[in-house]
């Protein structure tokens, strides 16, 4: 309580001295700090961010309510005297005792060092936004050309400036629409053949509508389906600039009639429709050496390759990728398709198209690719942290090689390692004490590699890919030291823009533990209860080693029915020790459709969806013979890991302005055991907590449900997670987050041996949903941005009843989060 009070005492004289600061101090005495903005349309306030876009001056950037970025420019002194000599001139005792106490050279170090602090502080801030009459005029004409394009022809807008006290100002802008004109008849003059015959057939497709609101959106709208319809059927040499309109407004009914007019012809060279004759692609064509003869020429199904020196690209694979066909009529579509679909390829830095009229119609169509190096290495490194890697140091090296079939094939090979500082380690006590170490080979072909023809189902338009991989690791003083092998079979395709889709035909893992023996040393907390009770029921000492021979021995039906509480507990823990210590073959079919509609990596406003579901060992387990001592079938001497697993998540965004954003995520999975499998591996369960999950729980720290058992590693076979993020900027390239969290796990097997507060039971265990809160600091690199999140535990389900809520919301217990981009 004493450390929260400290805390509260400084955040509170730092907002202080931020809300005690003059916002006025660099505004002059005739001017004033523009404090606000407010539109009032037809008596009512505007709440419309489309409307406020048309705002040309705004005032001072808000943070949570807070001018933030004003305060921190007027801590900064615009008048602070950068002359050395200046300054011992106007101050000279204050000049002569620094120089006394320092020296010269020192007293010029500490007069540069707090000019440059001021200017630091001045740079970063935000200078105050003083109102301006012109900006104010601007701002009633835009707002007045916006109505008047959204049909509201006699619209009437004004501004009143009101000055407030403390040299500050707002404005009111007041807008008066009238009624909005209507399209009446709409008819149309088409001068070409050509053109007047493609536009009947798409003519009832028809954006301008009679009856329906005169907006200017609709007739830039409706000229550019009409582009794209005459473009794509033929007219290559069409131009959005041959559509033009005449609207008369003049009625006073409030309804304008429309003349669309199309012209025949542009710079006097009449519309026609246009196919493609010839196709030529330049394999290694670079601006340097354009100039030089072609050496190397191949016909093929009516494609012309050509390369400077030598083709290097099977005909076919590159067909694959390209759209434009011989005897076609143009089309921009499949332009534009074939370029996505090139650079899709990843092996060429350029891909450009260009066309070339002939005679009678027809087009020679040149496509232009710039190679990529065929060898390239990449190396990267990370910092990494949790609460079981308190300090990790990765580093990874890949080797790429492109086109290595010729068949524009990518094969790359990764090595990465870690040092870490792992608490589990045999020597804790030392930094970077444990160590990780592994490599894989992929191998991704720009098609669906099958013995079936797949391209009735997935065209080539779905950008269909194959992707092997094989990859190893080991571990040492990470856990159980383990190994993995894995193997994948992926085949991916987009349906759409927005629809992605990924089938793995086979996602295999062989998991090996290499020091089971030391269970016991590692989860230490497990060791002790099991100790606790062979001292209280049963007088004895137990050593790591014998801890299942102690359970197998005397925590038996006998025990349970005196004991059923212990009993419980003991064989969680044994079964705990079988989960985590045996080695399993996880051979899965695995499926999984993503919906993305964000246009770029910069939009702020779009959905996401992911589903996944997962088969694990069905077809292994039919095909395998032989059974270990247990009745489970196995591989190779390894139980057949068999389950099925649905992972669902969904994430929508909104950009409420420019520099704020409100996040949202949630995500439900659901894993279920069956056949040759009692319980879900380890490496295949759901946990809990972490930077990007829960943030006021530390991974695996939580759950299941609201058992608190204190163990090491806790899992479910059930997760549900749900959070709220507010993300704004705050000064330049730090950003702030205010978040909360909600979420759990749960275990929803039959096992005799979980307790009740673990398992999941319908309705009522969502009272089990544990609730964090928090804030987090972010400073965007542009390329890369750092992120710390505080997490506070502000509703904990395993408390008894009546301290559930707050109990540990202080810094005593924050959870401290550092992350590497955003956490969803």
């Amino acid at each position: 309580m004493k450390n929260n009070f400290i805390i509260l005492i400084i955040l509170t004289g730092i907002s202080f001295q931020f809300l005690s600061c003059n916002t006025v101090k660099y505004v002059s005495e005739n001017e004033h700090l523009l404090t606000k903005n407010t539109i009032v349309v037809n008596d009512k306030k505007n709440v419309d961010d489309e409307i406020n876009d048309y705002i040309v001056q705004r005032p001072n950037q808000l943070v949570l309510g807070i001018p933030l970025p004003l305060h921190f420019y007027n801590i900064g002194n615009k008048d602070f005297e950068t002359d050395f000599e200046t300054w011992k001139e106007t101050k000279p005792n204050l000049a002569d005792f620094t120089i006394g106490l320092f020296s010269e050279k020192q007293a010029r170090g500490i007069r540069n060092f707090k000019y440059n602090t001021h200017q630091w502080f001045l740079n970063n801030g935000e200078a105050p936004v003083i109102l301006d009459s012109k900006k104010t005029t601007q701002t009633v004409e835009n707002l007045t050309a916006h109505y008047f394009q959204e049909g509201f022809f006699n619209v009437k807008v004004n501004s009143d400036v009101n000055l407030l006290k403390n040299k500050k100002a707002a404005v009111n802008y007041t807008v008066i629409t009238d009624k909005p004109y209507a399209l009446d008849s709409i008819t149309t003059y088409i001068e070409s053949p050509v053109l007047d015959s493609i536009y009947a057939i798409h003519k009832n497709e028809s954006i301008l509508k009679e009856g329906t609101q005169f907006k200017y959106s609709l007739f830039v709208d409706e000229k550019n389906r009409l582009t794209d319809i005459f473009r794509n059927s033929g007219v290559y040499r069409f131009n959005r600039n041959a559509i033009l309109y005449e609207v008369d407004s003049s009625k006073t009914n409030y309804k304008s009639d429309v003349l669309l007019i199309i012209n025949d012809s542009i710079n006097g060279a009449a519309f026609k429709v246009q196919k493609i004759k010839n196709i030529h692609i330049y394999t290694d064509y670079a601006y340097g050496t354009k100039d030089n003869p072609i050496i190397d020429t191949l016909n093929y199904n009516g494609f012309t390759f050509l390369a400077l020196d030598q083709i290097k690209y099977k005909p076919k694979s590159l067909l694959n990728a390209i759209f434009i066909e011989p005897n076609s009529i143009y089309q921009d579509d499949t332009r534009e398709l074939t370029r996505k679909h090139l650079r899709g390829l990843n092996n060429f830095s350029t891909v450009d198209i260009k066309y070339t009229e002939l005679g009678n119609n027809f087009l020679d169509a040149s496509i232009y690719l710039t190679p990529l190096k065929k060898y390239s290495l990449g190396f990267n490194t990370e910092l990494t942290q949790s609460n079981i890697r308190q300090l990790g140091i990765s580093g990874k090296l890949s080797f790429l090689n492109r086109n290595v079939f010729k068949g524009a094939e990518i094969l790359k090979f990764s090595v990465q390692g870690s040092f870490l500082d792992s608490k589990d380690a045999a020597d804790s006590g030392s930094l970077l004490n444990a160590w990780e170490i592994g490599g894989d080979v992929s191998l991704e072909l720009p098609l669906f590699f099958f013995p079936l023809k797949t391209d009735k189902v997935i065209s080539k338009s779905k950008s269909p890919r194959t992707t092997f991989t094989l990859g190893t690791s080991l571990q040492k003083n990470i856990g159980l030291d383990k190994q993995k092998f894995t193997g994948i079979i992926d085949y991916t395709w987009e349906s759409s823009k927005t629809n992605k889709h990924s089938f793995q035909l086979l996602n295999s893992q062989f998991i090996r533990n290499l020091n089971t023996d030391s269970y016991f040393s590692i989860y230490k907390s497990e060791f002790d209860v099991i100790q606790n009770i062979a001292s209280t029921y049963f007088n004895e000492t137990l050593t790591t080693t014998n801890v299942i021979d102690f359970i197998d021995t005397n925590v038996d039906a006998n025990f349970e029915t005196t004991n059923p509480t212990e009993y419980k507990i003991a064989q969680n823990i044994k079964n705990r020790h079988s989960i985590l210590t045996e080695n399993v073959l996880i051979p899965s079919i695995a499926y999984t459709f993503t919906y993305n509609n964000s246009k770029n990596y910069k939009d702020t406003d779009f959905s996401f969806f992911r589903a996944r579901l997962v088969s694990a060992g069905t077809l292994t387990y039919l095909l395998a013979t032989k059974k270990d001592d247990n009745n489970v079938k196995t591989l190779l001497n390894t139980p057949i890991a068999q389950y099925l697993r649905t992972d669902l998540e969904y994430k929508k965004f909104w950009g409420i302005s420019l520099e704020n954003v409100l996040a949202f995520r949630s995500f439900i999975g659901v894993a279920l055991p069956y056949g040759n499998s009692s319980t879900i591996p380890f490496s295949r369960s759901y946990f809990i907590g972490g930077p990007n999950d829960l943030r006021a729980w530390k991974i695996y720290d939580l759950g299941p449900g609201s058992s608190k058992n204190g163990l090491e590693f806790n899992v479910g076979n059930l997760k549900f997670i749900s959070s709220l993020e507010y993300r704004f900027k705050v000064l330049n390239s730090i950003k702030g987050a205010l978040f909360v969290d909600a979420g759990n796990i749960w275990d929803i097997t039959n096992s005799t041996v979980t307790s009740s507060e673990a398992k999941f039971n319908g309705i009522k265990s969502l009272k089990d949903i544990a609730i964090g809160a928090g804030f987090g600091i972010r400073y965007d690199l542009s390329f890369i941005l750092l992120r710390l999140d505080l997490g506070f535990k502000t509703y904990e389900p395993y408390l008894p009843e009546g301290s559930k809520w707050f109990s540990n919301y202080n810094f005593k217990h924050t959870v401290y989060n550092f992350g590497i981009s955003y956490p969803f």
